[in-house]
């Protein structure tokens, strides 16, 4: 299975590759040179081909060097060439094309005098490309009635959405978004994208944004993170704009949501929410799958172990509702609060199986898992901005947050000998509460002096962190099954634990020029950090008698730690370097109060270096090393055993030493916006000396002890590549995609030392139509190989592969009827679990709108039409790997209805 999944993989690169150079020769559909009125060649000019029917885009090229242009691939229709260049008139061209090239030969763009005279010229452009800012037209880009501007991103050139629901933009990941330049309930993307209709979107920016600092310095630090900006159309602002939306469907499914929007040039309002039963936590319709708060196996049993993404196994219902006021006191000052509730209850059944080994006593693990959890989660955000002053900016941000989760978990456990036969058997039950409450205030000032170049920056971030968990556990144990000497324990336990955790931090920096481009930096961090526990646990155990035990302990552990850099900059356009010697001082001390606290104090010196090129536009390379000490948690380093759960005792190894972690990272992003080829490459690369690794204990009775030490290194090596590229003459766009992760961890495994080598490979390739106006079609496979190897037990080497194969098809019959229809297939392989698994998912949906102005939205939608309510999940850990089975919501229809509130387009006053 391995070898067929890389030549196949093999053969998508050098089909891709072969279609490349097939085609590139110069087959171009329409062609031509753009200069100036002095007749030189202008470079990165927006050429756009949209048809004369509806004005929507069609293509888009972008000006060479030399002031060329080809654009390729065009349906032979009327059409009109449009070309948009800053501080030049627009120029428009009718052509008819008949799959004949057409050479427009020299095109002379003359200067806009009115730009002179401080005229707002209004953007036309489908795409145009202004510094660090792409901006899209959106009405070039066709949507479907009653999508959010989740779907409009998917059909802009350059714009990512992925598995996980993150926006990407030429690779890079978008951490922020806003609306008319706004912060939208605390600028999440995940809110925005789902809760603004397509429709009311006028432009898309995506700004590759500097830092503050740099913004208000002018000195680039290299510090950039790419945002979206939606700006509203004009017939939006001034009037409140919204959906609302309801739906029934089969086996008592239904959903209903509702946003609506004030937004006027001081003030925004909005108000968004939701209650449905069908697995989705978005306001969409169309995210019936992505992940939300799903059921975890709560085992919580090895830190080096792959982190689980939650997945929709079992019924969730959810509730939401939320709020978002902001105002513009003046321009660049503005205050913005949102308060967020979200209740959901999840409930469902899983089996997990798990092949365990030691040096002694391999075994085999089944467990029927029987989960219910509710959740319920305030959360208040407030942030205000004062950029107003040229010389000066301040910002205050907040955060408080409250919620409540009650978890239920019935589990039956089972265990085997390496022989197969039942020696051990658990009926627990879990009945947690767990409360949490959440403060975090960010102050940030940054301050430019009177010297060019001089300037310095402070911050205050503080947060309190408050949690009280409640356990109570019940374990019926029976043991040596079979034999003569069979046992049951009776186990049933209660404990309360309280944590309260203080965390301020306080940092400072000042800048001084030296001489030109170059400049001294003097940073200092400052953290103070407090944990207190108060932990109180009885404990009943019934075997032919009943005893009874008893903890109550209160424990603290502090850190304060100082961070002092000595550092050197250079910045230019194109070259940013920072150099610095870090200078850290750590104290720390734990144990239990009114007993001594055991007292640790060290010093440290971390080198850290920063190096940025930019050679041209679009083209970027950044190359980050940073060295740090990382201090023992709290829980591995405590002096108190962990044994609420009878087969999982937990505790710490008071004697620890801090890990030292060596970071290093090189990205490279190349954008050529003339031959529409995008590549990101990423490698990172950790190295831990002094690593912290787990000591395991497994006695005969397959009780898990855990104890952790410093033994020896531990490194991670992780690489990713994306290469996308328009092909041609054939209107379609192939992306290629590959991720590799090398892990070494390490464990003791009763007295033995067992060395984990993880490696992951994934790739995947995608092969999607370039003009999604009628159509849009994308087909495409993923394959993930994990091999694990261990040396304690070499001969349970592991070797896993998921391969899924999907296709997606949206199709416009007209503006008002809409069919879209997707197909994964998905094979999951594995050399030590026999049962491999097939999963076919195929979900559909049909919509209509019943007004010209697409107002009334009638939904079809069919979920998981082949009825395969499963969840798969495999993981591999320092000594065990496991599978796990769940149960999912299986097939459901849907029919819903949506109506646009103020959806109508404002009728003209008559003069």
């Amino acid at each position: 299975m391995k070898h067929s999944t890389l030549s196949l993989f093999l053969f998508l690169v050098v089909f891709a590759t072969s279609i490349t150079i097939a085609f590139a020769q110069d087959n171009s559909a329409v062609k031509g040179t753009i200069v100036s009125s002095e007749k030189e060649p202008l470079e990165y000019v927006s050429i756009a081909i949209l048809q004369q029917k509806d004005s929507l885009y069609v293509a888009s090229a972008i000006t060479d060097v030399k002031g060329n242009f080809s654009i390729y691939n065009l349906p032979q229709d009327s059409l009109i060439v449009q070309i948009n260049y800053i501080g030049h008139q627009v120029y428009f061209k009718n052509i008819v094309y008949k799959n004949q090239p057409i050479d427009l030969q020299t095109i002379t763009l003359k200067e806009d005098t009115s730009m002179l005279d401080g005229v707002i010229i209004t953007v036309t452009a489908p795409i145009q490309i202004k510094n660090d800012t792409i901006t899209y037209n959106a009405k070039s880009f066709r949507t479907n009635p009653g999508d959010n501007i989740q779907e409009l991103l998917k059909k802009l050139p350059g714009i990512e959405l992925d598995a996980d629901g993150k926006v990407l933009s030429q690779g890079e990941p978008v951490t922020r978004i806003f609306v008319d330049g706004k912060e939208f309930f605390g600028g999440d993307p995940s809110i925005v994208l789902k809760n603004v209709s397509a429709d009311a979107i006028s432009k898309v920016e995506v700004i590759d944004k500097k830092s503050d600092e740099a913004e208000l310095t002018g000195i680039d630090d290299g510090n950039k993170e790419v945002v979206i900006n939606f700006t509203l159309k004009k017939t939006k602002k001034n009037r409140g704009f919204g959906k609302m939306s309801g739906g029934v469907g089969l086996d008592s499914r239904y959903f209903s949501n509702l946003n609506y929007n004030q937004f006027s040039p001081k003030t925004q309002f909005s108000v968004i929410g939701k209650f449905n039963n069908i697995n989705i936590t978005g306001s969409n319709i169309q995210n019936f799958l992505e992940n939300a708060d799903g059921i975890d196996d709560d085992s919580g049993e090895d830190e080096n172990s792959a982190k689980r993404t939650k997945s929709l196994n079992g019924f969730l219902t959810t509730a939401v509702t939320g709020i978002h006021v902001g105002h513009e006191f003046k321009k660049k000052e503005s205050f913005n609060a949102d308060y967020f509730f979200n209740y959901s209850d999840n409930d469902g059944l899983s089996n997990a199986r798990r092949i365990s080994f030691s040096n002694t006593n391999n075994f085999d693990y089944n467990s029927i898992n029987r989960n219910s959890k509710t959740i319920d989660k305030h959360n208040l955000n407030f942030n205000y901005i004062n950029k107003s002053n040229k010389s000066s900016s301040l910002t205050i941000k907040g955060t408080v947050t409250i919620d409540k989760t009650a978890t239920n978990i019935n589990r039956d456990e089972s265990y085997r000998t390496d022989l197969g036969e039942l020696a051990t058997t658990n009926d627990q039950n879990f009945n947690n509460t767990f409360n949490r409450s959440f403060g975090n205030l960010k102050i940030n000032y940054f301050k430019k002096l009177k010297k060019e170049g001089r300037s310095f920056k402070t911050g205050l971030n503080t947060r309190f962190i408050s949690l009280e968990k409640d356990n109570e556990q019940n374990t019926i144990n029976t043991r040596n099954i079979g034999n003569d000497n069979e046992s049951t324990r009776d186990i049933f336990a209660l404990r309360n634990e309280q944590f309260n955790t203080s965390i301020v931090d306080f940092n400072f920096k000042f800048t001084e020029p030296i001489a030109k481009y170059h400049y001294f930096n003097l940073e200092s961090f400052i953290n103070k950090r407090q944990v207190r526990e108060d932990i109180s646990q009885t404990r009943e155990i019934e075997t032919t008698a009943i005893t009874q035990d008893t903890l109550a302990f209160k424990y603290i552990t502090k850190e304060l730690s100082s961070d002092t850099r000595f550092g050197y900059s250079f910045n230019t356009k194109k070259v940013v370097l920072f150099t610095a010697l870090a200078m850290q001082h750590i104290n720390w001390s734990y144990g239990v109060i009114d007993e001594d606290l055991i007292r640790r104090s060290q010093l440290y010196f971390n080198p850290i270096g920063f190096a940025l090129y930019k050679p041209k536009r679009g083209i970027k390379y950044r190359f980050n090393y940073k060295k740090s000490v990382k201090i023992p948690k709290p829980e591995q380093s405590s002096t108190v055993v962990n044994d609420l759960n009878p087969n999982f005792i937990r505790q710490g190894n008071p004697s620890l030493e801090p890990e030292k972690l060596h970071k290093l990272s090189l990205v490279a992003n190349i954008n050529n916006y003339t031959s529409g080829i995008n590549f990101f490459s990423k490698i990172q690369y950790l190295y831990a000396t002094n690593a912290i690794i787990q000591r395991i204990s497994i006695d005969e009775d397959f009780i898990r002890t855990r104890n952790y030490e410093n033994q020896g290194n531990r490194k991670r090596f992780q690489t990713s590549l994306s290469f996308s590229k328009k092909v041609k003459g054939l209107g379609v766009r192939y992306t290629l995609k590959n991720k590799n992760r090398y892990n070494t961890s390490t464990s003791i495994i009763n007295l033995q030392l067992n060395d984990v080598i993880s490696k992951d490979f994934q790739f995947s390739g995608v092969l999607e139509n370039s003009r999604k106006n009628k159509i849009d079609i994308k087909i495409g496979a993923d394959f993930s190989i994990n091999n694990t190897s261990f040396s304690i037990e070499q001969d349970l080497n592991r070797a896993y592969t998921k391969q899924q194969y999907f296709g997606a098809i949206d199709y416009n019959f007209n503006k008002r009827l809409n069919v879209n229809m997707q197909f994964d297939y998905i094979v999951f392989s594995d050399d030590v679990f026999v049962s491999n698994q097939k999963l076919p998912l195929w979900n559909a949906a049909i919509s209509y709108s019943f007004s010209e102005g697409n107002n009334s939205i009638l939904k079809l939608v069919l979920i998981d039409l082949l009825d395969k309510d499963v969840d798969i999940y495999r993981n591999s850990t320092t000594n065990f790997f496991e599978e796990t089975t769940s149960e999912s919501l299986g097939r459901y229809v849907v029919l819903s209805y949506t109506y646009k509130l103020n959806g109508r387009k404002k009728e003209p006053k008559k003069g």
